[in-house]
């Protein structure tokens, strides 16, 4: 089967290898469609690697694919159905895992980490770990376990009021998740969005979301007020610093970018006297991900425009140079092998 590798720091291929065997309790998924997002960017950038991970890795989280072998019953999952992975295998055993907290899991491998990911051809993965998407379209539905499923996360990381203002930094793939999953799940809240681009803030103006770009947020906070939360998907060490002066007291900033450098937030003073809290928010659980297919089966959730490049599998290196150049309009890139 072929399969992209990151042999190391700016070194990355198509090549070939034996098709994958299912060990017991695992599936044999033939990949549809698969997302590439900045984390998968980073790596070959040369971010450090987790502990007890080496090159070469096969990345792709976001997998859309279809089951074509099980070696044991598999509960509702059958050959033949469309599955989403969730992109962790928690442990089931720590205490994260036992109070429901699994994305917290210390030891959990992750899709396109510690285990081969979805760029490429076929890739197994365990039944438990599998949501079925059967009558979704499986490009939209790739990016549901990250993009779609981080962004849910983080919305109940965040805890919006009713009425309040929610900031969004960053309009990428999780960032207009995001936007979109909030006029769902908390349609009394002022959504609003902060982004790179002009290009960019006139996108997501066209999805109903007042949007500034970064250079003008003292106009944010005087045509919508300040923000009750900001919630910060941008991957620019830079950014939560922004972020902050946009919170009322009390307010509460939340980040979710999984970058390289150190966090700078700014004056300590402001956090002390205005008693601003700071959270961070960690992919999503599997139930996260079920959450978001059954709002987008229902019809609630749209993420019509959220794919916005799409490329055969011996071409998604190109897809690195993309994330690198970040053109006008990208949102999230699928490939499709």
């Amino acid at each position: 089967m072929r399969r992209i590798t990151i042999n190391g720091p700016g070194s990355v291929r198509l090549d070939t290898t034996g098709p994958p065997s299912p060990p017991p309790g695992w599936a044999r998924i033939r990949v549809v469609a698969c997302g590439i997002c900045g984390t998968d960017a980073h790596y070959l950038r040369g971010m450090p690697l987790p502990p007890g991970v080496s090159y070469p890795l096969v990345p792709g989280h976001e997998v859309a694919g279809v089951v074509t072998e099980l070696n044991e019953p598999a509960g509702d999952i059958a050959v033949g159905d469309l599955v989403l992975p969730h992109l962790i295998i928690p442990c089931g055993a720590c205490e994260s895992c036992a109070s429901g907290r699994e994305q917290r899991c210390a030891t959990a491998p992750i899709l396109g980490i510690h285990e081969p990911g979805g760029l490429a051809d076929e890739l197994v993965w365990p039944v438990s770990r599998l949501v079925r998407a059967n009558g979704l379209d499986p490009v939209t539905a790739a990016i549901l376990p990250d993009a779609a499923a981080t962004a849910y996360h983080a919305l109940t990381v965040a805890g919006v009021p009713d009425g309040g203002v929610l900031c969004v930094f960053g309009a990428g793939g999780v960032g207009t998740a995001l936007v979109h999953l909030a006029r769902v799940l908390v349609p009394e809240a002022t959504v609003v969005a902060v982004v790179r681009s002009e290009a960019t803030r006139r996108r997501v103006a066209e999805l109903g979301v007042p949007a500034f770009t970064a250079g003008r947020l003292k106009e944010l906070r005087r045509e919508v007020g300040p923000a009750d939360v900001a919630i910060d998907f941008t991957g620019s060490p830079e950014t939560p610093a922004q972020a902050v002066r946009t919170l009322r007291p009390g307010g509460r900033l939340v980040l979710g970018s999984v970058t390289p450098g150190d966090l700078n937030l700014g004056w300590i003073t402001s956090f002390v006297t205005r008693e601003i809290s700071v959270s961070g928010t960690y992919t999503s659980t599997i139930d996260d991900l079920r959450q978001v297919v059954a709002l987008l089966r229902d019809g609630r959730l749209d993420l019509s425009g959220m794919v916005s490049h799409r490329l055969p599998l011996d071409r998604a290196t190109e897809a690195f140079d993309l994330l690198d150049r970040r053109p006008d309009g990208l949102v999230r890139i699928v490939a499709e092998p």
